[in-house]
């Protein structure tokens, strides 16, 4: 491959990250799952579905990757993502649409790890340091992808309803694999039978980090599904959720694509201590602000996610420096990520269905204060070591 074709890749990683990411479905998932007969508890059940799944599937899939290639994993992904989303267009009832959520699940699953993996090799083979901008330029395209299509599908619920934008969503993953198809397959060690053994111990000696990593990861995911009911409680009317949500993808668009100047300024010592302070307290003034005020509180959750997935996920790839690991090496840390939201998930539903969505807020605070406390002690002696 040229250089030219690398930076193709990096270009249509972009694409693909945003077409992944297009949402046109997800900021009015709650509504149309409580408007079906779903409780809180059993909206947090029903992703705990689809995380069981995933943790079943996350490390195979990253052999997978790691085996037969980037390309192929990937188009392998888009198509059950796909067939997920046109399921679910059709799908009533709560095991129907965890049918809906296992399909799903099974393409994000040979995903994850592995666009990451394919967008850091391409950037390593460029000349120059291109890993930590290409992670943010391609996570920026994800967050303004989701922003377009939250408005645009609040306008497609008002006209058509929830189900349109299922479908849009099959057909973005359609694009997905058209996109991923002309692609070309960058520069990897092919994995070797036993290298998984090999990989452990990179994984303990990173433990810290991925500890950090799950950490951050859910505690920008929690709030997605819980974002509709604060803006329910603030009196927002249905019609602006795609507008809201929009803006919140925005702002982390644009910390995105820019915030690694800033990390580059602070360091990573500095930039970590930044990531835990703004997660707790996004989540506790959320919760403690008045009802009305309430949705002000979700702007550190568009900035934290904006800034917090490119700085971890480019962190943690620069620590693996053998390319036939990589992509298990990251689903071993979505694994983790994964595995603390199947238990954390059901539980802040039960806390917001007793208690009321702002207490849900801040109980999850005060849990990440306590729970964050060791991963970060860990991963600040990991960044002493580089």
């Amino acid at each position: 491959m040229t250089q030219n074709q690398y930076r193709r890749n990096l270009r249509l990683i972009n694409w693909l990250a945003g077409l992944n990411n297009a949402s046109f479905f997800v900021p009015f998932a709650v509504p149309f799952w409580l408007g079906a007969g779903l409780t809180q508890q059993k909206i947090y059940l029903l992703q705990s579905v689809f995380t069981i799944v995933m943790m079943v599937l996350e490390i195979p899939t990253g052999v997978l990757a790691d085996r037969i290639g980037r390309r192929s994993s990937l188009i392998m992904a888009g198509c059950a993502a796909s067939a997920g989303f046109a399921f679910y267009s059709v799908a009533q009832g709560f095991w129907q649409f965890a049918a809906a959520e296992v399909l799903l699940a099974i393409g994000l699953s040979l995903n994850s790890g592995t666009i990451e993996a394919m967008r850091h090799e391409s950037a390593l083979a460029l000349d120059g340091d291109h890993g930590r901008s290409s992670a943010g330029s391609a996570h920026s395209a994800r967050l303004l992808s989701t922003a377009i299509c939250s408005i645009i599908g609040g306008l497609v619920v008002k006209v058509f309803g929830f189900r349109t934008t299922m479908m849009l969503d099959a057909l973005t993953y359609v694009g997905a694999v058209i996109i991923v198809i002309k692609m070309a397959e960058p520069p990897h060690l092919p994995r070797s039978r036993g290298q998984f053994k090999k990989a452990r111990p990179l994984v303990w000696s990173l433990a810290g980090l991925i500890a950090l990593f799950a950490l951050l990861r859910e505690s920008t995911h929690i709030p997605v599904f819980l974002n509709a009911r604060v803006m329910e409680a603030a009196g927002i009317n249905i019609g602006w959720y795609g507008a809201v949500f929009a803006s919140l993808q925005l702002i982390g668009a644009g910390v995105a694509r820019f915030g690694h100047h800033w990390e580059e300024r602070m360091g990573e010592r500095l930039t970590v201590w930044l990531l835990v302070s703004l997660a707790i307290v996004s989540y506790l003034t959320t919760g403690m602000l008045p009802a009305k005020l309430a949705p002000l509180g979700l702007i550190g959750f568009g900035v934290l996610y904006g800034l917090s997935q490119p700085f971890v996920v480019h962190a943690l790839n620069c620590r693996v420096h053998d390319d036939s690991m990589r992509a298990t090496v990251n689903s071993c840390a979505a694994l983790i990520a994964r595995s603390l939201y199947f238990f954390a998930g059901p539980l802040v539903g039960t806390v917001v269905d007793v208690k009321g969505v702002q207490a849900g807020f801040v109980a999850t605070g005060a849990v990440l204060a306590v729970m964050v406390i060791l991963p970060l002690r860990s991963s600040l002696r990991i960044f002493e070591r580089r």
